[in-house]
C-alpha cells in the first residue's frame, strides 16, 4: 500500500478516534489489507496506538485529570495482559484473525455509538469485589496485546465501572493505562519481528495531524457526520478484507 495513502488513513484514524472514538477500526483493517492479517498488522498497529494514547494522555493530564497513584494498579496489571496477548498471538493462525476483525468491528461500532450510554456519571456507585477489578485490568490488557481494536475502550468501561472514580478521572487513567499496553505491545512484537516501523510511522504522523484537527475543530454537527463517515470506511475495509 503507498504510504502517502497510509497517511491519509492515518489522518481518517486520528481525526475520528479525537472526536467519536473508535479509530482502531480503521487503522487495523488497513494494515491488514497493506501486510495480511495476524501478527504484522496488529504489531505495526501498535506504533499507532501507543501514539495516539500518548497524545490523548498529554491533553488529559494537562488539564490535571490524571490520578497517577491511584490508576497505577490498574496500569501495571493492564500491561500485564498486554505482554501476555502480545506473545501469544504470533502463535495464532492469519485466518482465526481475519475472522475475529470481522467480529469484533462491529461490535465495537455498536459501542461507539451508544457511548453516551458508558460516559455517565454513575449515581449511587457501589464498588465491586477486587477480583472483578483485576480480571478487568487484566482482560482488557490482554484484548488490547492480542488484537487492539477498542482496547482503550475496554479498559475505561473496566477502570469506571470497577472503581468509582469519577468520569474524566477514568478517562485520563485508561488513556495511561491505554499508552503503557500499547507500548508493552510494541516493543513484544518488535522483539519478535512483528513490527513494520515505515508503515506505523506513516500511519502515525497522519493520525497525529488528524487528532490535532479534530481536537481544534470538533463541533456538534461534526459529531454527527463522524459517525456515520467511521461506520462506512470500516464496513469498506472489512469487504475489502473478506475480499482478499
Amino acid at each position: 500500500m503507498n504510504h502517502l495513502l497510509l497517511s491519509f488513513m492515518g489522518l481518517l484514524t486520528g481525526l475520528i478516534d479525537s472526536v467519536v472514538g473508535g479509530g482502531g477500526l480503521i487503522s487495523l483493517p488497513t494494515l491488514s489489507i497493506a501486510l495480511g492479517p495476524g501478527a504484522h498488522a496488529i504489531g505495526t498497529n501498535k506504533i499507532v496506538g501507543a501514539t495516539g494514547a500518548l497524545v490523548a494522555l498529554f491533553v488529559y493530564a494537562r488539564k490535571g485529570h490524571l490520578r497517577w497513584r491511584e490508576g497505577l494498579r490498574f496500569c501495571l496489571i493492564c500491561a500485564l495482559g498486554s505482554f501476555l496477548g502480545s506473545s501469544l498471538a504470533p502463535h495464532v493462525s492469519k485466518e482465526f484473525f481475519r475472522f475475529l476483525m470481522i467480529i469484533m468491528c462491529p461490535t465495537i461500532l455498536i459501542i461507539v455509538w451508544n457511548r453516551e450510554r458508558f460516559f455517565q456519571e454513575q449515581e449511587n456507585f457501589k464498588k465491586p469485589h477486587w477480583a472483578l477489578f483485576y480480571l478487568a485490568a487484566i482482560g482488557s490488557g490482554f484484548y488490547d496485546g492480542f488484537f487492539g481494536p477498542g482496547g482503550g475502550t475496554f479498559m475505561f468501561l473496566g477502570l469506571f465501572l470497577g472503581t468509582g472514580y469519577p468520569l474524566l478521572a477514568s478517562i485520563a487513567v485508561s488513556k495511561l493505562a491505554n499508552t503503557l499496553s500499547a507500548t508493552t505491545a510494541l516493543l513484544t512484537y518488535a522483539h519478535n519481528g512483528f513490527v513494520h516501523w515505515k508503515e506505523g510511522f506513516f500511519m502515525s504522523a497522519g493520525m497525529m495531524f488528524g487528532a490535532f484537527l479534530g481536537a481544534t475543530y470538533a463541533t456538534q454537527n461534526i459529531t454527527k457526520i463522524i459517525r456515520p463517515m467511521l461506520t462506512i470506511i470500516v464496513l469498506a475495509l472489512l469487504v475489502k478484507l473478506i475480499w482478499f
